[in-house]
């Protein structure tokens, strides 16, 4: 699976490379891609536990992008509980006016 992120602005390099470092520790997150200024990230669903998904959820949060392109994952199976309303990500998750 591919998703597309834009990314807000860093506050410095080390902050950037935080970033990039805590993507590369998740398994599932096989490639990554600058384009522009958002990223291509390859991930392997394969290896996407929900612990995995749960970090890439509040990294992506903690840096202000937002979480739309991870919502094809909720219409899994395993990945139901992404549809929590009460969830933190919800809103940013699954309000499009938020992704536009």
């Amino acid at each position: 699976m591919q998703i597309e992120i834009r990314l807000s602005s860093f506050y410095s390099l080390g902050d950037e490379r935080r970033f990039f470092k805590a993507l590369e520790d998740i398994a599932a997150i096989k490639h990554v891609q600058g384009v522009g200024r958002g990223l291509l990230i390859d991930i392997d669903l394969r290896y996407l536990s929900e612990d995995a998904l749960l970090d890439m959820i509040a990294l992506f949060w903690r840096y202000g992008v937002v979480l739309a392109p991870l919502q094809a994952l909720a219409t899994r199976k395993r990945f139901a509980w992404l549809s929590d309303e009460q969830a933190y990500w919800h809103k940013s998750m699954f309000e499009t006016s938020l992704a536009e």
